[in-house]
């Protein structure tokens, strides 16, 4: 993930989430956010999250670390319930070997296929051979194996759209699908190592992979964008990862916006909802009751908060924090 002159501020906000668009609200769920860990494990450089499925009460989740490893989350009333790690096996091991980071960063799951895509951004020279969105293959085509047994990359079309704006360490770290098409967020234009002012997102169709569609986010206020979701036909819900906010874009059929709505997103500590920090938002999901799911991958230059801050927390706070633990927030879409 590349964090280049990214705006520092800490976001005062009462207990409901703002929004532009006065139809809805997103509000912090009271038992979130939490600390991707149990007392056996924890996640890394966290960068994407994909809900699953609902089972026994439980609510299954996918999560990309973009040090290479994909974890299996499980909830369970609000609670972290456990984190296993996904194994990979047989031909998909060796497929990624040859890959000079394995940079993942946005995951997603295709509910009306059952299929898992992973975006993997491009390191070294040769960036733009890792680079893009990735098939895995669990094995019996079930999440819940927890095995990985084959990869294949998606080779949409034409390349040179593409691969026109990526470049080293930056790519797609948002990809969405809904029942049609697929849409892929670049995190953004890098110009002397300063992110600028917008970035776009490609759609192409799911039956042919050709990108049908260009938006620019530059009317929009959108700087970068680390997590796309889609909810349903032509809606798309997506994070800004330089100015901390949330937004929700509706689309017609020819793919021109017709509503869009921006939220600030909670900078609250875990456990302490009178204190903040400053979370690099990284991916969005949404569970099967409508509640929104992001994801922070710590960056460690500013991600443990201030002396005068650190004062206020219990040890384990302070040594969640010191490791770099990734947190995961929660909200409900609520009409006013």
């Amino acid at each position: 993930m590349t964090r280049v002159l990214i705006l520092i501020f800490i976001i005062s906000l009462d207990f409901f989430v703002t929004a532009q668009n006065k139809n809805i609200n997103l509000l912090p769920d009271k038992n979130f956010p939490l600390w991707l860990k149990t007392e056996q494990s924890r996640t890394n450089q966290t960068s994407g999250i994909a809900f699953i499925k609902s089972e026994c009460d439980k609510k299954y989740f996918l999560l990309a670390d973009d040090i290479g490893f994909i974890n299996l989350l499980t909830l369970e009333s609000d609670t972290i319930y456990s984190i296993d790690s996904i194994s990979f096996t047989d031909n998909s091991d060796k497929y990624l070997e040859s890959f000079p980071k394995k940079d993942f960063e946005e995951i997603v799951y295709d509910e009306s296929t059952d299929n898992v895509y992973l975006s993997i951004e491009g390191n070294g020279k040769d960036f733009n051979d890792y680079v893009g969105i990735y098939k895995l293959i669990f094995k019996d085509n079930d999440v819940l194996s927890k095995q990985v047994i084959s990869i294949e990359k998606i080779n949409f079309k034409p390349a040179d759209i593409f691969y026109k704006y990526t470049n080293w360490n930056t790519g797609y770290e948002g990809v969405a699908l809904d029942n049609n098409y697929f849409y892929l967020g670049l995190e953004g234009f890098v110009n002397n190592y300063q992110f600028a002012d917008s970035t776009v997102i490609f759609i192409a169709n799911k039956s042919h992979l050709n990108i049908i569609k260009t938006i620019s986010t530059k009317n929009l206020g959108i700087h970068t964008i680390c997590g796309l979701f889609s909810d349903e036909d032509y809606s798309l819900w997506g994070i800004d990862r330089n100015s901390r906010t949330i937004f929700h874009i509706l689309f017609d059929t020819e793919f021109n916006i017709i509503s869009f709505s921006k939220f600030e997103g909670t900078t609250l500590i875990p456990g302490y909802h009178s204190l903040n920090y400053l979370p690099s938002y990284e991916s969005i999901t949404m569970d099967d009751d409508d509640n929104i799911y992001i994801v922070d991958d710590p960056w460690k230059e500013v991600f443990v908060p201030k002396e005068d801050v650190l004062d206020k927390l219990d040890k384990q706070t302070i040594n969640n924090f010191k490791e770099y633990i990734p947190i995961i927030f929660k909200y409900k879409i609520t009409q006013p």
